[in-house]
């Protein structure tokens, strides 16, 4: 049957066999020709999008945090990342690639056959709503993928023929941003500032999902007037608000209290029976503490991570928990799994990220208050206590630059702090520039291998440095 979601390369076998019985449209099946007719048809491709997102667990954040100084891998599935030294085999690696143009496929099929659809079927805004839905998650699997491997190979077709060319070359880096920034700008003015239920509020794409990844893509850029200009169009918007207190911020990850106010966009899992992420599996060491399920303890926080919080500091017991063996050991504490088998979300984007990406953007462009600022209302709601000095301390490690009151750093600290384990650390660290210091990589560690499979089907596809 011709595929709903054909991924970015096919084995170069099927291109030449059975081409006469491929051609033919299958009855029983769904495809274009019988699948896009109503709203209910577009609406529930816009749906298998985020099944796409969902996939995503098991390489971010889990990889991105090994490769981190927030976490050492024990075993041998995620102890490349930690090592920094990936091979262009690793399995990780080419299912990260893989879920990705997954996902990218499923959007280019709805702004490919939605626009098809006849309008008059649909609610008013709905039609743009669904194509906006796409453009956002297009732009997100772009953006992951960047980050993971630089530049790659832009697709914005969707493959529905088999005589179709599979062999393209990798964009540039400068290209997939510029992609990601239109496809942005296409989705923000059509998506709902929220849905009707919660759920989707925080699940879907909405009005200030766009705009919260246009500024992490800013930042990246750095563009940092776009970047500060974003971030507060989203502080701005009501619908998010900082939880307040040590017990709303761990109801924040758990998996009996999902959604918070503060998240932005938060992959949505139901149960171990139908949607889990299974990330407890990886993080949580046996016996675990009781309610919750214990683990094989793969992904272990650092010291620096331990020590890095004040006193005071009600972030601590929720990122770095202990376990009740004799002696205890830490353990991550943002992916508990209940002992019914509820997993918790996975919060993608939150508010908190964003206020700190105007701090950043704001400090690069010499606005040393209005970033303090910005900064403090993330220290406010972590220890309850106003901070008001404009140069805040920083808190030393031994990979870190000497103790200083430089509010660069003291910026890079508290996104460590609050997005720990969040699959941010490790890109924040390169995309300033500190990798190498910090981590103590090279340049060509900095990005993944494309995976030997895709280059083995691509002639096209040139390898990154140093794999």
């Amino acid at each position: 049957m011709k595929k709903f979601l054909i991924t970015l390369l096919i084995p170069v076998l099927l291109f030449n066999s059975c081409t006469k019985v491929l051609d033919q449209v299958p009855q029983d099946k769904i495809t274009e020709e019988n699948f896009y007719k109503t709203p209910a048809d577009a609406e529930a491709a816009a749906t298998g999008i985020y099944d796409a997102v969902q996939a995503l667990s098991t390489q971010y954040p889990v990889a991105f945090d090994a490769a981190s100084d927030l976490a050492n891998a024990l075993l041998i599935n995620y102890s490349p990342f930690s090592q920094h030294g990936i091979t262009v085999d690793n399995a990780i690696v080419a299912s990260y690639w893989q879920n990705n143009y997954t996902g990218i496929g499923r959007c280019n099929d709805v702004l490919k056959n939605v626009p098809k659809i006849d309008g008059s079927l649909f609610a008013a805004g709905q039609k743009e709503r669904i194509l906006a839905e796409a453009y956002f998650t297009r732009a997100y699997f772009y953006f992951n993928l960047v980050k993971a491997y630089g530049g790659v190979p832009l697709v914005t077709m969707p493959y529905d023929s088999f005589n179709a060319d599979f062999t393209i070359a990798r964009s540039t880096s400068d290209q997939v941003f510029a992609q990601i920034v239109a496809d942005l700008k296409n989705a923000e003015p059509n998506l709902p500032l929220s849905y009707a239920s919660n759920i989707d509020t925080r699940g879907r794409a909405t009005q200030g999902g766009a705009k919260a990844l246009l500024a992490k893509v800013y930042l990246s850029m750095k563009d940092y007037n776009n970047a500060a200009a974003k971030a507060l169009e989203v502080m701005n918007n009501t619908t998010y608000s900082l939880v307040s207190g040590a017990s709303a911020y761990s109801a924040m990850f758990s998996a009996s209290s999902k959604n918070s106010n503060e998240s932005i966009f938060e992959i949505q899992y139901v149960s171990s029976s139908s949607e889990s992420n299974g990330l407890f599996s990886l993080y949580v060491p046996t016996p675990a503490p009781s309610g919750i399920q214990g683990g094989s303890y793969q992904i272990v926080p650092t010291d620096k991570i331990i020590n890095a919080f004040e006193a005071g500091d009600i972030r601590k017991n929720v990122s770095v928990s202990n376990s009740p063996a004799t002696p205890p050991v830490p353990y991550v504490g943002k992916y508990l799994r209940l002992t019914n088998g509820t997993d918790p979300n996975i919060i993608a984007i939150r508010l908190a990220d964003i206020i700190l990406v105007r701090a950043e953007a704001l400090n690069n462009l010499g606005q040393t208050a209005e970033a303090t600022e910005a900064l403090n209302m993330i220290r406010r709601r972590a220890f309850g206590l106003p901070v008001t000095t404009a140069s805040v301390r920083d808190f030393p490690s031994a990979n870190d630059v000497a103790n200083s009151y430089n509010l660069t750093q003291a910026i890079e600290n508290e996104r460590m702090k609050e997005l720990c384990f969040e699959g941010q650390r490790f890109y924040d660290l390169v995309r300033t520039g500190r990798a190498a210091a910090v981590l103590g990589i090279s340049a060509n560690q900095m990005l993944w291998p494309i995976p030997l499979r895709e280059v083995g089907r691509n002639p096209k596809l040139q390898q990154n440095p140093g794999y």
